[in-house]
């Protein structure tokens, strides 16, 4: 059995849900809220909410408001480096680099007469990092450990389909958490997210506020036929705004669209308080459902930020965890026993060998591997190989102007050379001529690996900046040298550096 704690962050109140997952069934635990204007910090809040509930993992999102979800078709022609591809598309359609930010995708699946057979459709989450850190930072203040997934905005809510087959049809529904501050809508297909918006308006200033709600929900619908999406058979309605009055009638009318409640959840343990309570604890139970073995929404805990997660439950075991410890390092401490005197004995017989050797070889015998490694060397002087690289950075930086045509217009704004890895970060035209430069210098005899890892388009300087990884190998053993040598008269001496511009 494995407890998992749902947390909702969004809005002016900090919602949990914790959820106990068995063999063949998952039982609800507890569902629990604290409003932020009670406490003096969000972490506090969070503290209040969880204050007595054991859970051997948890998880949050990010909010919706700060971050940015894209449904993107790719080729499939571009699956084998689906990571690269994708990270030129999205970062074209964002404000900013994805230096700075986080990015998780999810291949979704075909739908039957919409979606091109030789495209893959990809739905994508971006994130500032900080946004991220912070989210987990609260987590840790407020439950005592750090959150095993990071969800992005309404996306959770996908993850209601584990428990509600009506959300895994192939139909689209949308599902509407309308907060007291915000609002946030996916629309979910086959269980998984198609579209998703965050909506300014909430349900703390309605009726006030009712015409704006509309008039953004319009909007977003329309968004979404307009990617090509069908027509919403329903629209379900949960968060604080399902238990305002009428508010559902009030949507029916002005969307044309039927607004339904929450289908019912396969939850063992619920009772009647409960079920009343399910639909504002939709998005905190969605959350608790992403720690499953089948989530449908994203997760960005990627990268240096995945590395930070630590788990509760290896503390509650750390007394059995010691004990197996101490028996690994008791048998471990025999066996290095058992292993040195074997080493110890196999020692004296490579002595043995070295004393006879060094005596037939050089005249003089020992059992010293150093002194035995100076007679070496005084034998072989002379004939050691030149310590002095084949290739230094002037020579790449002569390589590059021999290489790269006049008429290419090319700068370059960086150059790295350490230990035959060369990174080139420079500015050109066209990605084609960024290409063109990866081509050239792949042809040379020194240079293998090339590989074009980013290009990034320069609105103000009208240019491609690209970035350039490959590695430089000279040595006999290089993977083109012999190849490009083979068969060649020896060059005649040159002078180098004539060839800089």
């Amino acid at each position: 059995m494995a407890r998992w704690l749902g947390i909702d962050l969004s809005g002016t109140t900090v919602r949990v849900a914790l959820i106990e997952s068995r063999l063949r069934k998952t039982v609800l635990v507890a569902l629990r809220e604290e409003r932020l204007s009670d406490h003096a910090s969000a972490s506090e809040a969070l503290r209040a909410a969880t204050a007595t509930l054991r859970c051997d993992a948890c998880t949050a999102a990010v909010d919706g408001k700060k971050t940015f979800m894209r449904r993107i078709d790719l080729p499939r022609a571009a699956q084998k480096n689906l990571a690269n591809v994708l990270s030129f598309e999205v970062e074209a359609t964002l404000p900013f680099e994805l230096d700075d930010a986080v990015m998780d995708h999810r291949r979704l699946r075909p739908v039957p007469g919409m979606d091109a057979p030789d495209e893959l459709p990809i739905f994508a989450g971006v994130a500032f990092a900080e946004a991220v850190r912070d989210t987990i930072g609260l987590v840790r203040r407020g439950v005592g450990m750090e959150p095993a997934r990071v969800g992005v905005g309404p996306l959770p809510l996908c993850n209601l389909a584990q428990l509600a087959p009506e959300l895994a049809s192939d139909k689209p529904r949308a599902i509407l958490d309308l907060g007291d501050d915000a609002a946030e809508l996916v629309v979910v297909r086959y269980g998984e997210p198609r579209f998703a918006r965050t909506l300014s308006s909430g349900a703390m200033t309605l009726p006030a506020t009712a015409s704006r709600l509309v008039r953004e929900l319009k909007q977003t619908l329309l968004a979404w036929r307009t990617a090509g999406g069908e027509a919403l058979e329903s629209l379900t309605l949960v968060g604080t705004g399902r238990s305002v009055p009428g508010l559902d009638e009030f949507l029916r009318q002005s969307l044309a669209i039927g607004v339904v409640d929450l289908p019912p959840l396969a939850l063992d343990g619920m009772s009647a308080e409960h079920r009343a309570l399910l639909p504002r604890f939709a998005k905190a139970l969605g959350l608790a459902l992403g720690l499953s073995r089948r989530p449908a929404d994203l997760n960005l805990r990627q990268g240096a930020l995945e590395a930070q997660q630590s788990y509760q439950f290896l503390r509650d075991k750390t007394p059995l965890f010691a004990g197996l410890v101490a028996a690994v390092v008791a048998s471990l401490g025999f066996s290095v026993f058992a292993e040195l005197r074997s080493l110890g004995a196999e020692r004296t017989k490579l002595e043995e060998q070295l004393h006879a050797a060094t005596l037939a070889n050089f005249g003089k015998a020992t059992r010293d591997a150093k002194e035995a490694g100076l007679l070496l060397d005084a034998a072989l002087a002379g004939k050691l190989e030149d310590p002095m690289p084949d290739m230094d950075g002037f020579d790449v930086i002569v390589a590059l102007s021999e290489r790269i045509p006049l008429e290419l217009e090319h700068d370059i704004s960086e150059l790295d050379f350490n230990r035959g890895a060369l990174t080139i970060k420079g500015l050109v035209k066209t990605i084609e001529d960024a290409q063109k430069v990866a081509q050239l210098l792949d042809e040379h005899e020194c240079m293998t690996d090339v590989n074009l890892a980013r290009t990034t388009w320069l609105k103000e300087q009208d240019k491609q900046k690209y970035t350039l990884e490959l590695k430089v190998d000279c040595t006999p053993g290089g993977k083109k040298a012999d190849k490009s040598r083979a068969g060649k008269p020896a060059p005649k001496d040159e002078p180098k550096g004539e060839a800089l511009p």
